[in-house]
């Protein structure tokens, strides 16, 4: 077992190095078997011997040299033998003086940090109708894990990659050495209606970045293009005869809205050659049938059809008005399945009789559907609507009706059971299963963010059942790991598949056997795979199945079985199982027991290896398996039998004995022969009773027999034999060897963003055989399935286990492994989140100071994370030291902080951090100390106007520039009996007068708070004398005491009612596009907003998002389609009152906009 568990596992791995372009590099590496298979990959592909790889192995040493390094060998490399894959790196450096790459690739890696994930980002250009231009875009993908994918953009939605053909090309090339992807999109023989804005996007993950870019297209002459164009503002060339080349990369021109009406505010420009007549295409449409409408619009140029389209429907309906009903329905109303919906229209006459119509049938009166009249309104109520309302409702006056759809909404479906990790072997057959809300639900599967389809080999197959959906994979390979999400209107699910090489697992390995002459040897053992098949060899030869030789294989048991073993039956016999590269070895030795005649009265003797009453032999069982001791012996005349369980039988102590005879006794003892034994078996703790314990007897030979081995009953065994020539005794030591106890319920050391530190106690008893060493597993906490985090068993108690969701409870367990199996696993852990601590608080400033307190101010950190941010901790130190003091008791949740009770004059270094449930963040530090100490009044500066202007000197001029600035001063009353008189401040002697006459003075502009030393100079015309005259005593100035109180105000009342100071206005959209709705508010205290469609509360519904900013609010529908039309409202409430405001909204199909135009 130890052998097939270490197989697999290299001794000496190869590691990552560097080469120099143009040497020859080799990597070793060095496994457990002579005989193993091993492969060479590069970047997961099988590589041979051949161009620049040699592949060499001798013995249990194996080596892959690359000859010739080059840029493209810098790859990722793996060897893999068995069930073990060992990763290395092969790192390529330039020659000396080909520096020049480096620097290029530093500064490729300089500007995507800077830019984003573009390193050259497409320019705006320039081109002639005819020729060709081509835009490039690079991205550098040293630090992204997946390939990026780019997306080509005209204007805001249109897709170019759907538009590649005559005048596109989109092409993609990838450079290994520098590892940067290079995109192309190629415009051949360009066209007017070319020119526009592009975008171009690239994504990788969950990086994003995105560039814009213009082409302009210059006209030729005229005289060599002499067909007339149109062009409309925004970029759009139309043919003004109609041709169909035109518009092959922006065929949405026709319904793009313009800015030009034929009849309303503006004219249509146009270049034309040749004058025609003006012509009323006003009349012309009003007459020509629907189907004649786009000929129309292409033979005269219209490029705002729909427009006008509409103009002409309103210009019908205010032709005719109804004279039936005063209100009619609205174009369209939705309810929630299962709710009440009430039709209601307002008739002229209020005794005329009205009919419903649903989907053109009649409807009749019943529980469902109630008919009410009240006055001129007439009602139609529909109790608990179901996907089968969902229809057209007509109501009938006379020869005249109106008509309005329902749309009866669907909740959303919601995953009730979500995906749970899987872990399966390459080959074996994968269900994720989920549970819906809804029965018959169609939900989307998506492997790595790539949606699944049913492809030809029918590798994924979905199957649905009820409320559960199921996706099967048959037969996993190492290509279907990754995370699997299923999709539904209401949520989603994420889990993660791991397939990994299968291993074949000995669960019992085949022992060695000594029998003797006659006797049957049965060598057996087991494997984990029932399917698997295997050959035994004897001394390295194919044994084959003959009358005395049985091969059998039943389920995971493979028996070889010799009957009446001979001499020549000895020797070495070895089980290979069908494509694994280990085997299973045993022997088998032969005895031949010789019986001499001996006289009676010969004294009993046990006949075994080691032989004596202080020899003891060791005999080591596996538990569950069973115990054998089968004990040659002689004597004449039959000696009795005593086997005891004890390290020495106490002949003097009286235990219970128990003596195993047969109920003829009398008659078996008259009928003995030389080999007949009576046997006397005495235990303390196996009485006969539990039908373990067996004894047998045979000529010259006592067996006993325990099935299924117990940890208790290891203990030295001793066999005395005695009749009345003497007696012989032997003591066998019998080892019962088992797997481990489970360990110690696992502990959380610490959490990471997506990791975390598990510890464990080793179990309590190691089975007998040393811990090899344990296997670590894990689960969500609201699963059922526990995932193995390693298959090789790690040999230490403490392990980081990562590749965790961030925000997702988990637990932990442990199993421990020694040579004869796995014990059973561990308690579970604690639960525990995976979360990382806050990125450090920004902005960290003082805001105010004083002599005894300091206020500091910062923002909160930038990426808070999972966990939810529980507070900041300030702490501050002295200079000069290390020791940091909490400023306060616990944390505080706000972004500012006041510290009190500071000396005065001390030097702190104060610090911010913010802490969630991982712990503190790092810390905010300011950039040198403060000194505690207040500020009298902030220096301010008075510019003059002079220097708010720029001056202007000449080379050579001397520039004197007096710029006043504002302190707090005092003045100090000083008599000398110089000429001149210096102060110090700071330890700097600044002057204060000169040439001053008199023997004392008034020095002024003090600061309260500093301290002063004066000296007086002596001044003639010769100089200043050498020596000053110093004051005895420093001067300190002192601070006045201000008192302020502050005035009392009347608090102004600023609240007041809703109020929308812009309104919304009425949209028309297609079908398929996302649009918004925004209008403006103001009110105080803040209103609270609420949007409704058609009366109906729309805040909970998933197909819309709602946005406030600044008292702007927009209502966002992501991909409209025509059951969202209707009215939408939106209601502003605050403690003052309320507002309301609405607006029709129109969503039309791209496919019947003519006709339903009309």
């Amino acid at each position: 077992l130890e052998e097939a568990a270490k197989f697999s596992a290299f001794t000496k791995k190869p590691k990552t190095q560097e080469a120099e372009e143009g040497s020859s590099v080799v990597f070793e590496a060095e496994t457990e078997k002579a005989d193993a298979k091993v492969r060479w990959q590069c970047n997961s592909k099988d590589i041979a011997s051949g161009n620049n790889y040699l592949i060499l192995a001798e013995g249990n040493k194996h080596s892959l040299t690359i000859q010739t390094v080059t840029k493209e060998d810098a790859s990722v490399y793996a060897v893999i033998a068995g069930g073990s894959k060992v990763k290395f790196e092969l790192k390529v450096i330039s020659k000396p003086g080909g520096g020049h790459f480096d620097a290029e690739s530093a500064l490729l890696r300089s500007l995507q940090a800077l830019t984003g994930l573009f390193t050259e980002k497409p320019q705006s250009g320039e081109v002639t109708v005819g020729e060709n231009i081509t835009f490039v875009a690079k991205v550098n993908a040293e630090s992204l894990l997946k390939k990026p994918t780019i997306r080509w953009f005209k204007g805001k939605w249109m897709d170019l990659a759907t538009k590649c053909g005559k005048h596109l090309q989109l092409k993609e090339t990838y450079d290994r050495s520098s590892k940067v992807y290079t995109f192309e999109m190629q415009i051949s023989a360009a066209k007017a209606n070319f020119a526009g804005g592009y975008r171009c996007e690239v994504s990788s993950k969950d990086k994003f970045d995105s560039c814009n870019f213009e082409l302009t297209v210059h006209g030729e002459s005229s005289t060599h293009h002499p067909s007339p164009l149109l062009r409309v503002d925004g970029g759009i060339f139309v043919s003004a005869d109609g041709n169909d080349d035109s518009g092959e990369l922006d065929f949405s021109a026709l319904l793009k809205k313009s800015e030009f009406h034929l009849c309303a505010s503006c004219s249509l420009r146009a270049v034309q050659v040749h004058s025609e007549p003006d012509v009323d295409v006003w009349s012309i449409l009003s007459k020509a049938p629907p189907s004649a409408f786009e000929k129309i619009a292409f033979q005269y140029g219209i490029t705002d059809l729909r427009g006008m389209l509409k103009r002409l429907k309103k210009m019908k309906k205010d032709e005719k008005k109804s004279e039936a009903f005063l209100k009619k329905l609205d174009p369209a109303y939705q309810v929630s399945k299962g709710q009440k919906m009430k039709l209601a229209v307002e008739v002229a006459d209020e005794n005329v009789e009205v009919k419903w119509l649903k989907n053109g049938q009649e409807i009749q009166k019943s529980g469902r559907y109630i008919f009410e009249s009240v006055g001129n309104m007439r009602y139609l109520t529909i109790n608990h609507c179901s996907l089968s309302d969902d229809a057209a409702y007509t109501c009938v006056v006379g020869e005249e009706k109106c008509t309005t759809e329902l749309f009866v909404k669907e909740p959303p479906v919601m995953i009730v059971k979500n995906l749970d990790d899987q872990m399966v072997m390459k080959g074996e057959r994968v269900e994720l299963e989920c549970e819906v809300s809804e029965e018959g639900a169609n939900v989307k599967w998506e492997k790595d963010g790539v949606e699944l389809t049913r492809d030809e080999s029918f590798k994924y197959r979905f199957k649905k059942d009820g409320c559960k959906h199921v996706l099967i994979i048959n037969e996993a390979t190492k290509e279907d790991c990754g995370h699997y999400k299923v999709k539904t209107n209401g949520g989603e699910s994420v889990a993660e598949l791991l397939v990994q090489e299968k291993e074949l697992e000995v669960y019992q390995s085949i022992a060695d056997l000594t029998v003797k002459a006659k006797d049957q040897a049965v060598f057996k053992c087991e494997v984990s795979d029932e399917n698997v098949r295997g050959t035994w060899y004897k001394n390295g030869v194919e044994v084959k199945p003959d009358p005395r030789i049985n091969i059998s294989h039943i389920g995971r048991i493979h028996k070889l079985t010799i009957d009446e073993v001979k001499p020549e039956d000895e020797g070495d016999y070895t089980f290979v199982p069908d494509g694994y590269a280990f085997n299973l070895s045993a022997k088998l030795n032969f005895i031949e027991v010789k019986i001499d005649f001996v006289p009676r009265q010969d004294p009993p003797k046990i006949h075994l290896d080691c032989v004596g009453r202080t020899a003891e032999s060791t005999i080591v069982v596996v538990a569950g398996n069973k115990l054998r001791l089968d004990v040659p012996i002689t004597g004449d005349p039959a000696p009795t039998v005593i086997w005891t369980k004890r390290e020495k039988v106490n002949r003097q102590c009286h235990q219970p004995k128990m003596q195993w005879v047969r109920s003829d006794q009398m008659s078996l003892t008259n009928a003995m022969s030389k080999s007949d034994i009576m046997l006397l078996f005495f235990t303390l703790k196996h009485p006969l009773g539990d039908g373990r314990v067996r004894v047998e007897t045979t000529t010259g030979h006592c067996i006993f027999t325990i099935e299924g081995a117990e940890r208790q009953d290891e203990g030295i065994y001793s066999v005395v034999v005695r009749n009345p020539a003497g007696e012989d005794t032997a003591d066998i030591n019998v080892k019962v060897v088992d797997v481990p106890d489970p360990p110690q319920a696992p502990k959380i050391l610490s959490v990471g963003e997506d990791s975390c530190v598990v510890q464990w106690e080793p179990p309590q008893f190691d089975g007998g055989q040393p811990i090899t060493g344990y296997v670590v597993e894990r689960k969500k906490l609201k699963s059922y399935r526990w995932m193995r985090l390693n298959f090789e068993p790690f040999p230490e108690t403490t392990y980081e286990a990562k590749r965790m969701i961030e925000g997702v409870p988990y637990e932990m367990r442990v199993y421990a492994v020694n040579s004869i199996g796995m014990s059973r696993h561990s308690p579970a852990s604690q639960p525990f989140v995976p979360v990382a601590p806050t990125s450090e608080p920004i902005g960290l400033c003082v805001e105010d100071i004083s002599d005894s307190s300091i206020s500091l101010k910062w923002r909160a950190p930038e990426r808070i994370g999972a966990a939810e941010l529980q507070g900041y901790g300030i702490e501050y130190r002295r200079e000069g030291t290390d020791e940091w003091i909490p400023a306060s008791q616990g944390l505080t949740e706000r972004t500012s902080a006041t510290i009190r009770d500071l000396n005065t004059g001390d030097k702190l270094q104060f610090r911010v951090r913010a802490f969630n449930m991982a712990g503190p963040s790092a810390p905010a530090t300011l950039a040198q100390p403060v000194t505690i100490r207040e500020i009298m009044q902030r220096p301010k500066i008075w510019l003059p106007r002079a220097l708010r202007q720029t001056i202007i000197k000449k080379v050579g001029d001397v520039v004197n520039i007096v710029i006043p600035f504002q302190v707090l001063w005092t003045s100090v009353l000083i008599k000398i009996g110089g000429r001149a008189l210096l102060v110090i401040l700071v330890k700097e002697w600044y002057t204060v007068h000169d040439h001053y006459r008199r023997t004392h003075c008034v020095v002024s502009d003090l600061i309260m708070g500093n301290e002063y030393i004066f000296r007086v100079f002596s001044t003639n015309l010769v100089g200043l004398s050498p020596e000053p005259c110093t004051t005895k005593d420093s001067v300190y100035i002192q601070k006045t005491g201000i008192l302020y109180k502050a005035p009392n105000y009347k608090e102004h009342d600023f609240s007041e009612p809703p109020k929308f100071t812009h309104p919304l206005v009425n949209r028309s959209v297609i079908a398929g596009y996302s649009t918004t709705l925004s209008c403006a508010v103001r009110g105080i205290p803040k209103p609270k907003v609420t949007w409704y469609k058609n009366k109906m509360d729309i805040s909970n519904e998933a197909k819309y998002r709602m946005l406030s900013k600044q008292g702007v609010l927009t209502l966002e529908i992501r991909k409209p389609c025509p059951f969202d039309g209707g009215v939408y409202t939106c209601k502003a409430v605050n403690d003052c009152g309320e507002d309301v405001v609405e607006c029709k909204l129109e969503v039309r199909s791209p496919e019947g906009l003519l006709v339903s135009c009309l």
